[in-house]
Formats: structure tokens, C-alpha cells, sequence
């Protein structure tokens, strides 16, 4: 594949994901275009540490955004052969546990304690036992300027969702690289957009994360900048690592049969930050035939949904 097609193919799928149904500002004016080095640093690594888990505190448990994208990417990464642990909390815990099993194997993971000095200690341990080459976080609370973390509607969160930043900022020099995913700015790495962007986002003077991550991916939904992350993974490997539209159906029915509630409806429902099926389904249909396009009709064929996975 010329270097120059590759390129401009995953440009077109960077534009995909970054399609904005909700206006939520962040994937609209964010001029940031770092899918293709973030696919490359992660393609150069070994171990990595996926952080994602977004508690909606009317339902008392994690959202359909975040589990699958952080799901489809740790399986891209297991395809070629590199490490991978989940760093989570009590409330996604079983919603990752229920999505891992349609892609037939369990991953390891890490739940953090509620107390953050508990989770603090047990970030440090996996950071020194693991010594990961990358940190991804994924639709995860990232600390706000005060030191709170938000949802998107200005709720404090600091009891449901232990800080996670030390992640991406321990408090030694690290030496691996950091990738973040997310869509509404109050996500944990997206602290350099801040200041350009706060203005665009509703309450982002409040919500807006302050900690920085060295790659980002700002997207209309985070899991479609996780597909969009396997997509280009995928075309940079020449292997087709990306599961089909149907694969992902399976997973949210799963995850949502485990608890997962909407983001933005709150209800226990197979949509996605207020989409229905159809409507988020369209952008990862139109991720999966650009690399399909690029990488050949095999890729086509795709996945049928496991026949163990019931609707809701």
C-alpha cells in the first residue's frame, strides 16, 4: 500500500468518527489530527494499559460509550501480539467482563478501589509490575482544573470514579507514551485542548479534563474514535484487525444484558450517547467498508454475531 494512500485513507477515517450528531463541540472544532501517530506509537509497543469506565450516577452504573471501543482496540492489540491490561472501576468492571466473552477470551484487569488512596496504590504497583510501553484512557472522568472530575451535565463524580490521571501523569518521570480518546472534553488526557476549546463545550470552563495525554483522538463518540484507532492500526499493519458492525452489535447487547445504561438517556437501552442502533451503526459501517477498501474484499466478509448473545 503507497505511503501516501495510507495517509490520506486514514485521514478520511479520522473525519469519520469525528462527525458530531450530539454538537458537542469538542470533535468539531478540534484541529488535533494525531490518529495516524498514535496507531503508529502503539504499533511500536509491547504492553499496554487501557483506562476506560464512565459511571452515570443516575443509574449507578457505566455507560454503553467506552466498554466496546476499549474492548475493540485491546483485541486489535492481542492480534498483533502485544500485552494488554484494563484498568477500570466497580461500576464497568462487569460491562467489560460481559463484552471480553463475545470476543471469546478473557483480559486481564485491574478494578480500582472507590478510595483514592487505594486506587493510587494500586495504579502505582501496575505501573511498576507492568512497565507499559503505552496508557490509553477511553471515555474515562479526567480531573477538571479544581481537581474534580465531571460529567457532562457539571455533575461532580469524585465518589464514583477514582481519579485515574496518575496514569497518565505518575509521580515519577515515565517512560512510556500516553493516547487519549473521548468526546466531550471532560475526559481524562484532553488538558492542551483545553484552553482552545472550553468555550465550545457546554460547562467546559467546569468539566473541561486539565491533564494531558501526547496523542489524542477527539471523536463524536468515543467508540467510534476507537474504531476508527483499530481501523488505522489495521491499515498500518496490513491486517485486518477490525471486527465487523455486527461483532460490535454483539458486544453492546452484551454489555447492556450486564447493566450499561445510555449516557445521555440514562436508560438501560442499546443506543449510544443518545443514538440508536442504526444511527451510531452508520459510522462504524462507513469505518469498517474505508479499511475494508484499503485492505481488500476479505475483510468484507466480517463476523456473524455469536449465537449466545440474546437481545434484550
Amino acid at each position: 500500500m503507497n505511503q501516501p494512500g495510507l495517509t490520506a485513507a486514514i485521514r478520511r477515517i479520522e473525519l469519520l468518527a469525528r462527525r458530531d450528531p450530539g454538537s458537542r463541540g469538542l470533535a468539531s472544532f478540534s484541529d488535533t489530527s494525531h490518529l495516524l501517530s498514535a496507531a503508529s506509537e502503539l504499533l511500536s509497543g509491547s504492553r499496554v494499559i487501557l483506562v476506560t469506565g464512565f459511571c452515570i450516577r443516575a443509574a449507578m452504573i457505566g455507560e454503553t460509550d467506552g466498554p466496546s471501543g476499549t474492548l475493540a482496540v485491546a483485541d486489535a492489540l492481542r492480534q498483533l501480539g502485544k500485552e494488554v491490561v484494563l484498568v477500570t472501576d466497580k461500576h464497568s468492571a462487569d460491562l467489560l467482563t460481559a463484552g471480553a466473552a463475545v470476543f471469546g477470551e478473557a483480559l486481564p484487569m485491574v478494578t480500582l478501589s472507590l478510595a483514592q488512596d487505594e486506587a493510587d496504590r494500586e495504579m502505582d504497583a501496575l505501573l511498576s509490575s507492568f512497565s507499559p510501553t503505552q496508557v490509553v484512557a477511553i471515555e474515562r472522568p479526567g480531573s477538571a482544573a479544581d481537581g474534580h472530575r465531571y460529567s457532562m451535565r457539571g455533575e461532580v463524580l469524585d465518589d464514583l470514579v477514582p481519579a485515574t490521571d496518575r496514569l497518565l501523569e505518575p509521580p515519577w518521570q515515565r517512560l512510556y507514551k500516553t493516547l487519549a480518546i473521548g468526546d466531550g472534553g471532560n475526559e481524562l488526557g484532553f488538558g492542551s485542548l483545553r484552553e482552545s476549546l472550553k468555550e465550545r463545550v457546554a460547562h467546559g470552563d467546569l468539566i473541561f479534563c486539565s491533564t494531558l495525554a501526547d496523542y489524542l483522538i477527539p471523536a463524536g463518540i468515543s467508540n467510534w474514535g476507537a474504531f476508527a484507532l483499530v481501523a488505522a492500526l489495521s491499515l498500518l499493519s496490513g491486517r485486518s484487525l477490525i471486527r465487523s458492525p455486527e461483532h460490535e452489535h454483539a458486544v453492546l447487547q452484551a454489555i447492556v444484558a450486564a447493566g450499561a445504561v445510555d449516557g445521555c438517556t440514562r436508560k438501560r437501552e442499546l443506543t449510544v450517547d443518545g443514538l440508536a442502533w442504526d444511527d451510531y451503526a452508520s459510522t462504524l459501517v462507513d469505518i469498517h467498508a474505508e479499511a475494508c477498501r484499503m485492505l481488500g474484499a476479505s475483510c468484507l466478509a466480517g463476523e456473524s454475531a455469536p449465537a449466545s448473545v440474546l437481545p434484550i
